[in-house]
């Protein structure tokens, strides 16, 4: 997967956003598309890359970098088995969904607190041929019930399904703390997971979705004795800016994180060394080297400030994905792991 990072502007300022306020990528001229796509097209094909994902803050608010990017990649005969794209959906419009429609693109649109001014433009979302809809479990929002109602009214309104992907907050510096997952919380939201497996493997369409894109990862990722490469960075994913400064995390562009350029031959410097250090530091941990899942969570999220929550969380979920997965295709190897 290539994360191309576009910049930190947004028109929302959620609480539990991922992102480090006023945190800033190099200076680069995001006006200079052309000389992006002329340098990146060699590297997707040396590397083999045929994965994408367009980010911001709101991506929508630099779609006018985005679209001669993407188009600029197709025209040069590249071609992409999976294109991602996340938008608050609020600026969203008809000829963004033709385009992204166009690109056969896998869109998510995150809803946030408040369903008012900022809302989605559903009615644009309900054009979108693929997407899904975010939802985020945060400390005081741990039950999925209320966004399942949430998406059987869209349901009754656009004639359409719709489907929901759920995720768990990152405790980050660029989240306020009120809303970090606490242990407290596991033990509430932990038998609730079970409940929605047991729906899903009762045949509720949304419990289904909403474990459909972490059970697949898990059957793909998950193998004894695998590498403990960090969850964002490695070959599987490669974030970079318009300057081609390759980082930790798509989510986490700042000078301090930067691991390297990737249209510029250099060695290792004190800085790329330190930044590689932080993306490590809880994958190669002594902890998660002899942790039997740690090729699945990959040490969770290295910029995570509740290392200790997201670890038990990791081993929850294994333990209910397991066991879906022993339901619905049979026991294997992969189920005889144990965590503790």
């Amino acid at each position: 997967m290539l994360n191309v990072f576009l910049g930190y502007a947004c028109n929302f300022k959620c609480g539990y956003c991922l992102q480090s306020p006023g945190s800033l990528p190099p200076a680069q001229n995001r006006r200079n598309t052309e000389q992006f796509v002329e340098k990146i097209v060699p590297f997707l094909q040396k590397n083999g890359i045929d994965e994408i994902a367009y980010w911001g803050g709101e991506p929508l608010l630099y779609w006018s970098q985005i679209k001669p990017i993407h188009e600029g990649l197709l025209h040069a005969g590249l071609t992409f088995k999976f294109v991602k794209f996340v938008t608050n959906g609020s600026l969203l419009e008809d000829h963004h969904a033709e385009a992204l429609n166009s690109w056969n693109a896998y869109v998510v649109i995150s809803r946030h607190e408040a369903e008012g001014e900022g809302a989605p433009h559903w009615d644009k979302v309900a054009k979108l041929c693929r997407s899904s809809v975010s939802f985020l479990f945060t400390h005081g929002d741990i039950v999925a019930w209320p966004w399942f109602q949430f998406l059987d009214g869209l349901e009754q309104r656009w004639g359409r399904p719709f489907f929901p992907y759920v995720h768990w907050v990152r405790a980050t510096a660029g989240c306020d703390s009120r809303f970090y997952l606490t242990h407290d919380d596991l033990d509430h939201h932990v038998p609730h997971l079970w409940d929605m497996a047991e729906r899903r493997l009762a045949g509720d369409r949304h419990a289904r979705s909403m474990f459909e894109g972490h059970l697949r990862d898990w059957r793909r990722d998950l193998y004894p004795d695998g590498d403990s490469r960090p969850m964002c960075h490695g070959d599987h994913h490669i974030s970079v800016d318009l300057a081609g400064n390759r980082y930790g995390c798509h989510h986490s562009a700042r000078e301090e994180l930067r691991t390297g350029n990737i249209f510029v031959a250099e060695g290792p410097t004190p800085k790329t060394e330190h930044a590689i250090a932080h993306v490590e530091k809880f994958v190669k941990s002594g902890e998660c080297m002899v942790c039997p899942i740690r090729s699945w969570c990959r040490g969770t999220c290295h910029l995570s400030n509740t290392h200790d929550v997201d670890c038990r969380l990791a081993k929850e979920k294994h333990k209910l994905l397991a066991w879906i997965d022993a339901q619905e295709i049979g026991p294997n190897d992969r189920n005889s792991i144990k965590v503790p």
